[in-house]
């Protein structure tokens, strides 16, 4: 069997990509950076989805094609307070051009199935402490902060796929995306441009070093915690099953309090993890909460999510495994 990931040089297409070859599927990667991924039925193919000669390119034989490809603001060089026009000129080619490219590829070649990752910044004014959300509410985007135009051009790019799967009879299956946690190639993001280490890691990095640990905002607020296991076992049981099409959440179902996610790292990779300091920092300003109804996906998909515990032990063994602490000069 064989398949297209576009986008397999991020952090979720390459972990993605090294799971179906696992598998026993012949992936086609394409991505813009070189892929880092070493292994016989590996086919990469360096190129940018807003380009006609890359499709040239590509295999049209596949049974599936998966697109992780778009530009969000933790992978920009620019963001909208350094270079304004560059940075939201960027959404509009990559998250809605180029992703009708991919489609129109998936289109004139007959390929009947095609899984797209989009955002849940779609969901952002739906978000609430008290309300698990279900995978069909309607668009509810925040047009305040740093990430308007990506939510808009995901949710563009989500709905141009609605499209050729009525219109085309592409079995289209969207999945919406919160944070994905997972041991990164490299533990830094950009923020306003500029390389800043991943928060989540530098809690695990000061656990580690048996450092104080610091709980942000409310401690009593929640959200989802989401492993990247959770999306790869979302993607392969939407191929398998009988739907036609679907929409769904890459959620748990599972409400974690920001006290309690933090003192999960402490007892999991602190040192003496009886012993650790946590430091309450009410006025510090965390990330809002977003809480997923995942029955949906339980029943039709039978999907059974990683949670918290197994999660944070599953990122343990990774970095040990991936010899992290070296690589990252911890």
């Amino acid at each position: 069997m064989k398949l297209i990931i576009f986008g397999v040089t991020g952090n979720c297409g390459t972990y993605c990509a090294q799971k179906f070859l696992e598998d026993g599927w012949t992936v086609y990667g394409v991505g813009r950076s070189e892929s880092s991924i070493n292994h016989p039925n590996m086919n990469f193919i360096k190129g940018d989805i807003r380009t006609d000669e890359l499709y040239t390119k590509l295999p049209t034989d596949v049974e599936l094609v998966i697109n992780f490809a778009g530009v969000q603001p933790s992978i920009l060089a620019t963001s909208e307070n350094t270079d304004l026009t560059a940075t939201l000129n960027a959404y509009l080619d990559v998250n809605i051009n180029g992703v009708f490219k991919v489609l129109e590829f998936v289109r004139q070649n007959n390929i009947k199935n095609y899984v797209y990752t989009t955002s849940h910044r779609d969901y952002e004014n739906h978000w609430s402490p008290n309300n698990f959300l279900k995978n069909d509410l309607p668009p509810a985007i925040n047009y305040k902060g740093d990430h308007v135009m990506y939510a808009i051009t995901k949710t563009t790019g989500k709905m141009i796929g609605d499209y050729f799967g009525e219109a085309f009879g592409v079995r289209v299956f969207n999945l919406r995306l919160p944070m994905i946690f997972m041991v990164p190639e490299s533990p830094y993001y950009r923020n306003n441009g500029e390389p800043t280490l991943m928060p989540f890691l530098k809690v695990i990095r000061d656990a580690m070093e048996g450092k104080p640990l610091e709980i942000w905002g409310d401690p009593q607020m929640v959200r989802d915690y989401v492993h990247i296991d959770n999306l790869v076992a979302l993607i392969k049981s939407c191929y398998k099953s009988s739907l036609n099409s679907g929409t769904f959440n890459v959620g748990t179902g599972e409400a974690v309090t920001t006290e309690r996610f933090i003192k999960t790292i402490g007892k999991t990779f602190a040192p003496d993890p009886e012993n650790v300091e946590y430091i309450y920092k009410e006025t510090k300003r965390t990330y809002k909460c977003a809480i997923y109804d995942v029955s949906e996906q339980k029943e039709l998909l039978g999907y059974q999510p990683v949670l918290l515990e197994e999660m944070l032990f599953k990122l343990k063994n990774d970095m040990t495994e991936k010899n992290c602490m070296e690589k990252w000069g911890w």
